[in-house]
């Protein structure tokens, strides 16, 4: 572990939800000592019943972090709090605008104990907006975003994504946020403060929309299944679904032939002429009719021999069996912190400590004693925000 990125490194996280611990939990996969400041209850989505669904969410974010639990409105819990905050590198919290100044460790008195530290604060859309003392969760981001509006198909209702899409890119961005704030202080000494909007985070995956619509007069609208401006889509086979992407004249050609259907490749005859768009309905349907006929399996297959892109659309289940899932150990298991059993996470697209999979989520308050020297843990160093 002494190797590992951020071996050395001692992260606070006052967090809740996801885009916090997510944060975290990336930094901690990385060798950070990560310390999650908590009330008595814990974190307001920890699961109160053994492999439910908020059980198993909070364990694929909160792994491997230690857990202290603070009073932060009593005397003996400031007093502790400025002992950890002296001894800390990053600050992470997704608290609400306005929490953490009431709580005593907004960034400019957190500056005064530890002027070296790196703060980031990720709030629904930051603490200097207009909106900053609305409440913001994953769907008012995705809402507000685009991301509904794009999502969906273009006579129906706007759609949300099936995940929690803002929460987890602005806690990438946080980490981000993070890795840029130590690097900087290796320079000057100093820490800094990142006040980062979940709404920053996706307006920053909108793309060319913006200059669609405000440069081009082309409002973007939801296309379904399909690929805005690319030709690429979603399509029925006997058995459960395809993706396919002809994106080349190439792939074009090929995928004409697999199908037995010449009659398209006139709409596509060399790389700047290709009308496939202006006809796109029509073409579906011939392409259609070929793959309501075969099962999945056989339309990879046979496009995948000629080079079409061409994927299956996976349940979640089949995903975690997939060889490609499994040669890369996607699919991992962490103690439950309850007791005796594990709970299936997703792994790390990066390389990580060796033992980022070893510990489960702490307890609430489990390592208080063993990072204050207060063991048991004293009444008056616990409470909540509000």
């Amino acid at each position: 572990m002494d190797d590992a990125p951020l071996s050395g490194i001692r992260v606070l996280e006052f967090g809740h939800y996801i885009a916090g611990p997510f944060c975290s939990q990336i930094l901690a996969d990385q060798g950070a000592d990560v310390i999650k400041v908590e009330p008595p209850e814990g974190d307001a989505s920890r699961g109160t019943e053994t492999l439910s669904y908020n059980d198993v969410y909070f364990h694929a974010l909160n792994r491997n972090k230690r857990s202290v639990m603070l009073d932060l409105k009593s005397d003996g819990g400031q007093e502790a709090l400025v002992t950890l905050l002296r001894t800390a590198d990053v600050l992470v919290t997704n608290y609400a605008v306005g929490i953490p100044e009431r709580l005593g460790f907004g960034y400019a008195q957190v500056r005064e104990i530890n002027p070296r530290l790196v703060y980031v604060h990720v709030s629904g859309f930051g603490n200097d907006s207009p909106y900053a003392k609305r409440p913001a969760f994953d769907g008012i981001i995705q809402a507000m975003s685009g991301l509904v509006h794009l999502t969906g198909e273009p006579d129906g209702m706007p759609m949300q994504a099936g995940l929690f899409v803002p929460d987890h890119v602005t806690g990438l961005y946080a980490a981000l946020a993070a890795m840029f704030g130590l690097s900087r202080r290796e320079g000057t000494g100093e820490g800094s403060f990142t006040d980062l909007s979940m709404l920053d985070s996706m307006m920053s995956l909108l793309g060319p929309c913006l200059a669609e619509a405000l440069q081009l007069g082309v409002s973007p609208m939801r296309v379904g299944s399909k690929v805005r401006r690319s030709y690429a889509g979603t399509y029925t086979a006997s058995d459960g679904y395809v993706y396919l992407a002809p994106m080349t004249l190439r792939m074009w050609t090929a995928l004409t032939n697999v199908v037995e259907a010449p009659q398209l490749l006139p709409y596509f005859t060399d790389p700047d002429t290709d009308i496939r768009l202006d006809h796109r309905d029509e073409l579906d349907r011939v392409i259609e009719k070929w793959t309501r006929a075969h099962p999945v399996a056989d339309i990879v297959a046979r496009l995948g021999e000629v080079g079409v892109p061409c994927s299956p659309i996976f349940t979640v289940d089949a995903l975690a069996v997939d060889p490609h899932v499994q040669h890369r150990g996607m699919v991992r298991s962490i103690p439950l912190e309850s007791g005796p059993g594990e709970v299936f996470v997703p792994g790390s697209p990066l390389p990580v400590i060796d033992t980022a999979y070893s510990a489960g989520p702490p307890s609430v308050g489990q390592h208080t004693g063993e990072i204050l020297g207060t063991d048991p843990v004293p009444a008056d160093l616990a409470s909540q925000p509000d």
